[in-house]
């Protein structure tokens, strides 16, 4: 089994190179998505225990490559596309983040008597972790597995495995899914920036060391001074609480966003590029952090759940997106930022080409952050009601 740090990260380079040489040499490749190929491939080498599933080295890859790949993309983000889509995205996320509490309270009392069993009684505390997590991300996740103290460590390390291995089937329908529905599903509210940007000649631009190195500084800059910043801040009093519970990414993607807005930033060429490359690498880390033994063995009927929680949020979604009159791709971000956070908001709106809506699709997915822990309380208690 390859441990070693050095090894790893030829074996993660070697599956980027493959999967992107698969994705220019084969169309059907193309258009599965690199990112999914890499989440595959590394998910299947750590399964099989060619390489370790449990390596520090994943939590050093992606504690730096998520920041760096943030503040990239940022870079190359308007605020006037906040102002286009704003409301059709908050509309959006709001849709999801019902479609979400609606599954997970759906699959909890469908299966209670199971949950009941492995939580002396508590089954109905599962609600929290998993509506938070689809509705924050898994850092909200974590905090609620704590805030309602549901301790039993072997049922954590199943149900965030089961979480974890979400992430794949839930991107690859987002990915796959726009050619096949979105033809049914209302018109964008406003023009795309990639007519916009073929019209001006500006779909192909030579890439330059000087402004590669350049933008690879100010994002390293950015993510140093955020962490400077938010130790100087948990000094201060009344804003002390607020910075011990406040995730770094948050300073990170107001600086990028800040950054973003000056010309000799806007000018360098090659953002999306290098931050894509980022993402790679994070995909990569994510795929040999997934568990599928350790979930089958510790707790099998949370895959039960998880089936009937995607299957349920999903179809909602697809659903009142068609009844409510919302443009699909404004869906499909809005749902993984309800899931996935802002950094699989900004891979999937560079690998589905819909930058327009990378600037929305974060600002739902940090709104995430802030409303999953009220939200899974509230969900959790909500389940306690009916079940008991």
């Amino acid at each position: 089994m390859v441990e070693q740090p050095f090894q790893l990260i030829i074996i993660f380079l070697g599956i980027i190179a493959f999967s992107l040489w698969l994705c220019s040499r084969f169309s059907i490749a193309s258009k599965i998505s690199p990112i999914l190929i890499i989440l595959g491939l590394s998910a299947t080498l750590s399964n099989t225990g060619l390489i370790s599933p449990n390596s520090p080295f994943y939590d050093t890859l992606t504690n730096y490559a998520v920041p760096f790949a943030v503040c990239l993309i940022l870079f190359n983000v308007r605020l006037g596309d906040l102002k286009k889509a704003g409301m059709p995205m908050l509309f959006a996320f709001t849709v999801a983040s019902f479609c979400s509490t609606i599954a997970v309270l759906v699959g909890g009392y469908v299966l209670i008597n199971h949950f009941n069993a492995v939580l002396a009684g508590q089954g109905w505390k599962i609600a929290g972790p998993y509506i938070g997590t689809y509705i924050g991300g898994s850092l909200n996740f974590f905090s609620m597995w704590e805030a309602l103290d549901m301790k039993n460590p072997n049922l954590f390390a199943a149900a965030n495995a089961v979480d974890n291995l979400t992430l794949l089937p839930n991107f690859t329908f987002w990915v796959l899914a726009p050619k096949l529905l979105e033809r049914y599903y209302a018109p964008m509210p406003y023009s795309s920036i990639d007519s916009s940007d073929t019209a001006n000649g500006k779909t192909s631009m030579p890439l330059i060391v000087k402004d590669l190195t350049a933008l690879a500084f100010w994002a390293l800059f950015v993510m140093l001074i955020s962490k400077y910043a938010r130790t100087c801040l948990l000094g201060v009093p009344y804003i002390e609480k607020l910075m011990q519970t406040m995730p770094t990414i948050l300073i990170i993607t107001t600086l990028a966003i800040i950054g973003g807005r000056f010309k000799f930033i806007q000018n360098l060429k090659g953002a999306n590029e290098l931050g894509n490359f980022a993402f790679y690498i994070f995909f990569a880390a994510v795929g040999a952090m997934m568990d599928i033994n350790k979930a089958v063995k510790l707790a099998p009927v949370l895959f039960v759940f998880i089936v009937i929680v995607l299957t349920v949020q999903i179809s909602t979604a697809l659903l009142l997106g068609k009844l409510l009159k919302i443009n699909f791709r404004v869906l499909a971000v809005a749902e993984l930022a309800a899931k996935a956070g802002p950094s699989t908001v900004l891979a999937y709106v560079n690998a589905k080409n819909y930058k327009e809506l990378a600037l929305p699709g974060v600002a739902a997915a940090l709104l995430g952050y802030a409303i999953g822990n009220y939200v899974g309380f509230a969900g959790a208690y909500l389940l306690k009601f009916f079940v008991q």
